[in-house]
């Protein structure tokens, strides 16, 4: 039997799970999810899933002309799979490169730019585009057509009474997540625990969603706020992970007592009723008992600001162009895989309370780089953080200049890109939809060449 399919009698079955992520330094890795949102090239509009300029056009020609390889729900292609990566869609249609593992900053660099410039070639001809932006900035919430997931359909059902915004997080928000490795538990919580108390002031930094129906939202990161008005028992920042004990086993009781949204039984998705997992466990539900399987899935269903699964994730940033949502990636990897930098960055933020921890998070999402973080304001914070994550990257042999754009936005511009946004679509935009376009769909990284022709190939 595969040991996905074990049945699992009690947590203690559970107990040594986050232990098996565990690798030595010299293997680690660093991947990312970038989201970016599809809209038709003359109005900005948000694209369908189904006809001959939509979703399910592009990815029919990615397959046909790319060699990607379809992955299906029913007769709809809900995903693309090649070598190492993997294309994804979300459930308003937004696209999602589900990336390698890599262990040098600029081959992931290069992926990023070969995933973006691929897209767009293929999307011009149907008159779509992409936007680096955290929030659909135009199509309302009613306009934009759920993607034909299973999945999705009991995501969306749940979601609906957990909290006021789930539809928006899932329709109309996109993001940049960032997965790193650990070489064993204590490394782990104090990586969790550094980015648990970062991950506010790096969403201030980022933050890109200020326009929704193309009106300002009253948050420079909209997306952050929606977020917080998901599921309360499911989303946001985790108080355990700042106490000095904190373990693999906190992480796995928290786990077990969050609601279970679906099990997943011969391709079918099955509602479980909100039964918390460590229930699931105990009683079963309706003939069927829990196995490893349910709990990986379980764990996808969880979205604190940081996640831990068998590698951690950091959840976030709101989506930007290529070069800024590289950098993310960057800014963590100099933080978290550099032992003093890692000090150094979790000592910004170490003596907030609880109280003022969750206080500066909605005022991250609100204020952007003016939210105030102590004496500092977030931009002033800021520098220091990228002073700290540039000479981690040194350490590690890795290209600070992958940090420019956040330089660029904390040095140059002094402020998040949400600002910049908003001022210019209320000011010499003009409330244009095609100059904000023309702007929010730059490819800011350029590939290098693909030897055999395809951009296909390396994926």
């Amino acid at each position: 039997m595969p040991e996905r399919d074990r049945v699992l009698t009690g947590p203690e079955d559970l107990e040594n799970y986050f232990d098996q992520g565990s690798r030595p330094r010299e293997e680690w890795g660093v991947g990312v999810e970038y989201e970016r949102l599809g809209v038709f090239l003359d109005s900005g509009r948000a694209i369908p899933y189904q006809g001959q300029r939509s979703l399910s056009a592009l990815l029919a020609r990615l397959v046909a002309q790319d060699g990607w390889r379809p992955v299906y729900a029913g007769g709809d292609i809900i995903a693309l799979e090649g070598e190492g990566s993997r294309i994804t869609i979300e459930p308003g249609g937004q696209l999602e490169l589900s990336g390698a593992v890599h262990t040098r900053l600029v081959d992931l660099r290069d992926e990023v730019a070969r995933f973006t410039t691929l897209i767009q070639q293929h999307s011009e001809p149907l008159g779509i585009t992409w936007l680096g932006l955290g929030l659909q900035p135009l199509t309302p919430l009613s306009e934009i057509v759920w993607v034909p997931k299973p999945r999705y359909g009991l995501m969306s059902a749940y979601l609906a009474k957990s909290g006021s915004l789930g539809h928006v997080m899932m329709k109309q928000t996109a993001g940049v997540q960032i997965n790193l490795d650990y070489s064993d538990e204590r490394d782990a919580l104090e990586k969790l625990r550094a980015a648990m108390g970062l991950t506010s002031l790096v969403t201030a930094l980022y933050a890109n969603s200020s326009l929704a129906e193309g009106r300002p939202t009253g948050y420079m990161s909209y997306r952050s706020w929606v977020w917080q008005n998901t599921d309360a028992a499911r989303c946001g920042l985790l108080s355990f992970v700042f106490d000095p004990k904190a373990s693999f086993s906190d992480y796995r009781e928290y786990a077990l007592d969050v609601p279970t949204m679906f099990i997943l039984r011969q391709g079918v998705y099955l509602d479980v009723q909100g039964m918390p997992f460590r229930e699931f466990i105990r009683r079963g539900f309706a003939g069927h008992h829990a196995t490893l399987a349910d709990f990986q899935l379980h764990l996808t269903t969880l979205f604190p600001e940081v996640r831990l699964k068998q590698h951690l994730e950091i959840r976030g940033g709101d989506s930007g162009d290529p070069a800024l949502a590289v950098s993310q990636v960057a800014l963590w990897k100099g933080i978290l895989y550099d032992p003093a930098a890692l000090r150094e960055a979790w000592d910004l933020v170490a003596p907030l309370s609880w109280e003022e921890r969750q206080a500066f998070h909605r005022e991250a999402g609100m204020s952007g780089t003016e939210a105030r973080l102590g004496r500092l304001s977030a931009l002033e914070a800021g520098k220091t953080l990228l002073a700290i994550s540039r000479e981690g990257l040194a350490s590690q042999g890795e290209p600070r200049e992958l940090l420019d754009p956040l330089a660029e936005i904390l040095e140059e511009k002094g402020a998040c890109p949400a600002k910049t946004l908003q001022d210019r679509w209320l000011g010499d935009w003009r409330g244009d939809a095609r100059r904000l376009v023309q702007e929010c769909s730059r490819l800011t990284l350029k590939p290098h060449e693909v030897p055999g022709g395809s951009l296909a190939e390396d994926y």
